[in-house]
């Protein structure tokens, strides 16, 4: 009803106003529920409160063809293009053939109920090109975690404690890779590695916020959080092996020292660098003393 009274002239700026209240300013299709899309860790979508089962997709090409529209959500893509992606090698009439077949099928699982030839409120074609309908009423993790980032960024000068509870959030969504069951599809590759710099960007940065805090604990969770998406992650092993020390528990700060030593030669063929190694030094030094 707020769209058709805007779209209408009816209380125009009354609708608009809590269109815009809603986080939903651009919207021009709603289908009765939010979408909502979990891509970090895990791919889960849910129309309202009801999950697209694994099998409600109904085939892999129909999932694939939205996580592919996921991944380029800023960028229209042709035809062609989703044709390659999806069915690489394959011959155009076939390629053609099989798009159609899961763009239908598609419409149909994020909408059930629309009318067939009606527009897709998630799916927005213009000519020969496809994305993500703009303005759509569509949640999606990746854009809240960049989101916060990108919050916490410009308050961190002015209201550093506001910004840690934003860095805190990314934080939290950041549940895994990005789209773990595309690992081996080459265009969700670019879109994985930027997210994971970033959390590694944002967690290094918390931690140097947890040290300064002196929460330890929350240092160490998260300390081998980064470790877990990079092992060779210097600064965790020197945020790992101050905290250690703190905590007069010296022995984990060898073994720490010791863990990144072996790891940076095992995948690297390198030796810490002289910043972990004067830490080190520096620390077992006051050990001794």
């Amino acid at each position: 009803m707020l769209i058709l009274a805007r779209d209408n002239g009816w209380e125009t700026a009354y609708a608009s106003n809590i269109l815009q209240t809603i986080n939903l300013p651009q919207i021009s299709i709603h289908p009765g529920y939010q979408l909502k899309v979990y891509t970090l860790g895990r791919f889960q979508v849910s129309r309202g409160s009801q999950e697209i089962s694994p099998k409600g997709w109904s085939r892999e090409k129909t999932r694939q063809l939205f996580q592919l529209l996921v991944t380029f959500r800023k960028t229209p893509l042709e035809r062609e293009q989703i044709y390659e992606h999806l069915w690489p090698g394959a011959d155009p009439a076939v390629s053609q053939r099989n798009f159609k077949v899961a763009l239908n099928t598609l419409f149909n699982v994020l909408e059930p109920l629309r009318k067939p030839g009606s527009d897709s409120a998630y799916v927005f074609r213009d000519g020969s090109t496809y994305r993500l309908r703009p303005g759509a009423d569509l949640w999606l993790d990746v854009e809240v975690f960049v989101k916060a980032i990108q919050t916490a960024e410009d308050l961190s000068a002015s209201q550093p404690d506001q910004a840690t509870t934003y860095f805190e959030e990314a934080i939290s969504l950041y549940q895994g890779e990005y789209l773990p069951d595309t690992r081996y599809e080459s265009w969700a590759a670019a879109e994985r590695e930027h997210l994971a710099v970033l959390f590694l960007r944002v967690a290094d940065r918390l931690c140097d916020i947890y040290v300064s805090d002196q929460r330890y604990e929350e240092t160490i969770d998260l300390c081998y959080r980064i470790l877990n998406q990079d092992n060779c992650w210097e600064r965790a092993y020197r945020h790992l092996m101050i905290v250690y020390d703190r905590l007069g528990n010296h022995g984990q700060v060898a073994r720490t020292y010791q863990r990144c030593q072996q790891t940076l030669m095992d995948e690297l063929s390198v030796f810490p660098s002289d910043e972990t190694e004067k830490l080190f030094l520096k620390l077992t030094a006051n050990i001794k003393t």
